[in-house]
């Protein structure tokens, strides 16, 4: 037996993909930083004084305690520190609470186990259908004690994994009410607020959570804000102290590999590819397999014209795990070279994962909508998706896809106002500066849309090859 026995996710729904996984995850009462003790099996299954039969509250009569949520505040896509990198090993730590579960279907703490295996597995994988299996797994751990706080914890974490963000911070804040000011609490609230736009809000919560826990995954999260209020030198700067301190805290592998991860990605939106490059070497030194990793480090080969090493490196990101942002652009590359039957096989498969992802799906809208609209595929259908995820997700990234599609769909105006809001909290990404300028140029602003193109192409790197050689041919023209 290799998994628990639920129902394969199946990601074409009417609605959309329910939860899948993708923060951190916890015990029940201990810290979930103990995966590695939950890899060893069934013989250290429940904390002492928790289990079947036993009390989750204050026993009868005696004072009330604080209540205390035990888990990570990882970055949302960071892999747990201390957990294995292996997926063997996960997986025969899964098949192994598995086994309690089916010989007691009111086992909990197998159920809650089984969930967080899966979330680890997921962080490291990057399969969405390991998500949606620790989200069932935590369903039915509550469904049998509902009582757990962790566990209510890691449902909204999942929930935040899958892009659900509102219910993530629906029910993240009510287990903060449960037990205010848990490090690991917050960080759900925060990373929440901070998809919905909300960054103030969200630095806010970050800086009681520095106050409270310090640490390498609050620095990392504080990165993120600096690059949204538009500070990217300021934004590399935190992401590399917060790979020193990973570093002094002991972390190695999978873990230390993200941080590396995050200085590389941050360092190629500041402009900085041969930094990058550095960085990716260095997250895959530490983790060889990191998908994530291989598809920057790939980026990085193409920003400094590399080609042949960048379509390698996307191959082998892909054969990890195939994501829609790796594909298109080994597809963009592999295009430019004059391989375009190969290319389409690449966007053919893009396209694939969004009709899996289903009319409701979250995971990969705003790849999808720029995928759409760069390849001059279903503008019409990338407008209402990228619709309908603002409905509900209105940060700059939200505005500016939104934007990008109706520029696409011939209304040049309302695109402008979009792109206003995605510009408004400060952010200098190359992207939103080169589509504010495409926009600018629609409208007929030569000189704005002049600038704006300028400002994008002197970011080195940063702009994908497609939409350089765009910029490029739309700044000459008005020169």
């Amino acid at each position: 037996m290799t998994a628990l026995s639920l129902p394969r996710l199946r990601l074409a729904r009417p609605r959309r993909i329910r939860p899948l996984g993708i923060l951190a995850a916890s015990l029940a009462l201990v810290a979930i930083g103990q995966l590695m003790s939950i890899n060893r099996g069934p013989e250290t299954a429940a904390p002492v004084g928790v289990g079947p039969g036993a009390p989750i509250g204050p026993a009868a009569g005696g004072p009330t305690a604080p209540q205390v949520v035990d888990g990570p505040v990882s970055p949302p896509s960071a892999p747990f520190a201390d957990a294995p990198s292996s997926l063997a090993q996960i997986d025969r730590s899964i098949a192994r609470w598995s086994v309690n579960l089916a010989a007691n279907d009111l086992d909990f703490i197998s159920a809650r186990n089984v969930a967080l295996l899966y979330e680890g597995r997921a962080r490291i994988s990057g399969d969405v259908t390991d998500y949606a299996r620790a989200e069932e797994a935590a369903s039915r751990s509550l469904g049998i004690e509902p009582r757990q706080l962790d566990v209510q914890a890691l449902h909204a974490r999942i929930l935040l994994a899958t892009h659900e963000f509102s219910r993530a911070l629906t029910e993240a804040s009510a287990v903060d009410r449960a037990a205010p000011n848990q490090p690991a609490v917050l960080a759900i609230i925060g990373d929440a607020s901070l998809e919905l736009g909300d960054v103030d809000g969200a630095a806010a919560l970050y800086q009681r959570i520095q106050e409270l826990a310090p640490g390498p995954a609050v620095t990392a999260r504080l990165a993120r804000v600096a690059f949204l209020h538009g500070d990217p030198a300021g934004a590399v700067s935190l992401a590399e102290s917060a790979h020193k301190a990973a570093t002094n805290d002991g972390a190695g592998g999978p873990a230390l590999s993200w941080y590396a991860y995050l200085a590389g990605t941050l360092s190629m939106s500041a402009g900085m590819p041969d930094d990058a490059a550095r960085w990716f070497d260095r997250a895959l030194a530490d983790w060889p397999d990191s998908f994530l990793a291989l598809a920057g480090r790939a980026r990085a080969a193409a920003a400094l014209g590399d080609t042949d090493a960048a379509i390698a490196g996307y191959e082998a990101a892909i054969a990890v795990t195939p994501q829609p942002d790796a594909l298109t652009a080994l597809g963009d590359l592999l295009a430019l070279r004059g391989e375009t039957a190969v290319a389409e096989q690449h966007y053919a498969t893009v396209e694939a994962i969004a009709r899996l992802q289903g009319d409701g799906g979250l995971i990969y809208n705003r790849q999808l909508v720029l995928f759409d609209v760069n390849h001059g595929r279903d503008v019409a259908g990338a407008l209402d998706l990228a619709t309908a995820e603002l409905a509900e997700r209105k940060d700059a990234y939200g505005y500016d896809a939104y934007a990008w599609a109706l520029l696409a769909n011939g209304r040049a105006a309302e695109a402008g106002a979009a792109m206003s809001m995605a510009l408004a909290g400060g952010t200098r990404d190359a992207v939103f500066l080169f589509h504010a300028g495409e926009i600018a140029l629609a409208l007929g602003d030569r000189s704005r849309a002049t600038d704006l193109l300028e400002q994008a192409l002197a970011i080195r790197g940063a702009l994908d090859p497609l939409s350089t050689a765009r910029a490029a041919e739309s700044l000459a023209s008005l020169r």
